[in-house]
């Protein structure tokens, strides 16, 4: 007798990594539970800023066509999301680079202009129309500026939520507050996994989609993803009347960022990051670094004022929210199988943007595990076995590795390196 059971999948993780994955696997008629150590949604992804645009279309120069295949399929995703009544505060925005000088425009705006995956409607601005687009901006404090209009804005912590609720609606068994301590082998196989309460939870496969905690439940296997945790903090100010506007990108301040929230501002940039390697600090689920807010909170107050004159009663209120983000040595993701043990995969990586690739990335994982395959992008650029296993002494050789932020920067390394 043909056994006629759903194959099952057993998920360590309920951020948008993993619940975008268990989405897709139950629409392919996957069982799926998924383990979460406290509640669902509530760690970094509850930490998102929750702008999501094309960043392979220039912003981001390491990224290539695969990147902004899941970057589209992130926005298509969560415009379903609003279409089918979800509260997500979507906003069809767009986004919008400011330069402050005309050096930045050599370095930062024109390369996106002359960018092969730049979107058709993609263009440049004077300073005059940016103003114009941007309730509040000074156009005195800017030369110019570059805008993809296809961005959109959502509330990260509501489309996790969402998101929970679309996966128990597919089916898909959420449990909270339950940690996993182990992998369950059998045979040279992942069957499952132990929890913290002794539990055996079995299934065909396992995901690890446990963020900057994967590497803890890998640890049996012999590999190590290459990571460097970081504490990452962003700044909300009260309402104080603002209309919807664009998220703006300054990538000459330390990629600063700025986006309208709820009548006021959320913003951040560099200054308000610290690597978990820097004091030995743990990887908490909401970090609490006030020294970090204080310093990102001192040096962009005048900043923003310049920027956006109307918010300066409220910036020196603004409120702190901290998560951790996990960064890899080449800028990206981890997504696949893991070589050294059969019926294991992982999703992990974020990269500061698991916002925005989180649902492409669950749509790729699902299709490799249900199929083999995932014609849409190129798995082999997030396969995990394009590592070694271990492949750095410690998360300080991960961050060395990096390649720069900023296409100006890496050529520049180039040069001094002459």
């Amino acid at each position: 007798m043909t056994d006629s059971r759903p194959a099952t999948t057993v998920i360590v993780g309920a951020g948008l990594f993993g619940l975008s994955t268990a989405v897709h696997l139950a629409r392919a008629g996957r069982r799926v539970t998924v383990l979460e150590s406290g509640a669902a949604a509530d760690a970094t992804t509850a930490a998102g800023a929750g702008f999501v645009g094309l960043w392979a279309a220039g912003y981001a120069w390491y990224w290539n066509a695969s990147e902004l295949a899941l970057e589209q399929a992130g926005i298509d995703f969560y415009r379903g999301l609003d279409a089918a009544g979800y509260d997500i505060a979507l906003r069809d925005t767009g986004n919008v680079w400011l330069a402050l000088t005309e050096q930045a425009v050599l370095d930062h705006l024109l390369p996106f202009a002359e960018h092969p995956l730049r979107p058709e409607d993609a263009r440049l601005l004077t300073a005059v129309e940016t103003a114009e687009l941007v309730p509040g901006l000074d156009p005195e404090a800017i030369v110019g500026a570059f805008i993809h209009p296809d961005g959109i804005q959502i509330s990260a912590p509501d489309a996790g939520l969402a998101l929970a609720d679309l996966a128990r609606v597919e089916g898909v068994e959420i449990v909270e507050h339950t940690p996993v301590v182990e992998l369950l082998t059998e045979d040279g196989r992942a069957v499952g996994v132990l929890t913290a309460a002794g539990d055996r939870v079995l299934g065909d496969e396992v995901v690890l989609a446990a963020g900057s905690w994967t590497n803890e439940l890998l640890s049996t296997t012999g590999r190590e993803l290459p990571f460097a945790r970081v504490i990452a903090s962003r700044l909300t100010t009260a309402p104080f009347g603002l209309g919807e506007l664009p998220t703006l990108m300054i990538p000459e301040l330390g990629g600063l960022w700025i986006r309208e929230h709820l009548g006021g501002l959320t913003y951040g940039n560099g200054v308000g990051y610290e690597a978990l390697a820097v004091r030995d600090s743990p990887a908490e689920r909401r970090p609490d670094r006030p020294d970090l807010v204080e310093a990102m909170r001192d040096h962009l107050t005048p900043i923003v004022t310049e920027l956006i004159p109307a918010a300066a009663p409220v910036l020196d209120a603004a409120e702190a929210v901290q998560g951790v983000v996990s960064y890899t040595a080449d800028r990206r993701f981890i997504a696949g199988p893991i070589p050294e043990l059969a019926g294991l995969y992982v999703v992990a990586g974020d990269n500061e943007s698991g916002v925005t690739h989180g649902p492409g990335l669950g749509r790729m994982l699902a299709e490799l595990i249900v199929t083999g395959e995932s014609p849409f992008v190129d798995p082999s650029r997030y396969a995990p076995d394009r590592f070694p296993a271990r492949p750095f002494a410690d998360e300080a050789a991960v961050a060395a590795a990096m390649p720069a932020r900023r296409e100006v920067d890496a050529r520049a390394r180039v040069e001094q390196a002459r």
